[in-house]
């Protein structure tokens, strides 16, 4: 019987994708811009949250990373709030010229990119980003899959051992350099 539909219905060949055109990588900005990728995770044994940031030129090179361990919040999207949070205050502080926001949540970008209110329970941290923004010079926000984003990932990992903050200027974390190298993320 297996054989009869077999001869009726023939296999149709299954194309394998390979890993490098389903798993995107971090894209440098245009020349003389810089992208500043975030990235937020909970970590709900220890109830804690970690925060990854890190500035890029349009060649790769970090310009400065951070990564940060908060109390955990209530949702992981608030998570990724703050991350951003952090990433605009960062870039404050850096007092950083013109500049792409990217990071892996499309809840928060969506929200970052619209004009009206955010009425996500976050909201206030989309707003006061909104507020931020007028006293520096963000392009854009930009989603990206995680693997386009590992390098912050990354970050939020190293974060579980740092008492506070940490911020790294022109460089990573030795722990972190590997991923940077790859070029994934």
């Amino acid at each position: 019987m297996f054989q009869e539909f077999t001869e009726v219905h023939p296999a149709t060949p299954v194309q394998a994708s390979s890993p490098q055109q389903s798993r995107p990588k971090w894209e440098p900005p245009p020349p003389s811009l810089l992208k500043i990728n975030f990235d937020g995770a909970i970590f709900k044994e220890t109830e804690e949250a970690r925060l990854g940031v890190v500035v890029r030129d349009s060649h790769g090179l970090v310009l400065a990373s951070l990564a940060e361990k908060i109390k955990l919040p209530s949702s992981s999207d608030k998570v990724e709030a703050l991350a951003a949070v952090r990433a605009i205050t960062l870039a404050m502080d850096l007092n950083l010229p013109s500049f792409i926001v990217e990071g892996d949540s499309e809840v928060v970008i969506s929200d970052l990119r619209r004009e009206e209110e955010s009425l996500a329970s976050f909201g206030h941290l989309i707003y006061s980003i909104k507020h931020y923004l007028i006293y520096c010079n963000c392009i854009s926000f930009s989603h990206t899959r995680r693997s386009g984003n590992s390098v912050a990932h990354f970050l939020t990992k190293l974060a579980k051992t740092i008492d506070d903050v940490s911020v790294w200027i022109e460089n990573v974390p030795p722990q972190v350099a590997d991923v940077l190298l790859v070029g994934c993320g």
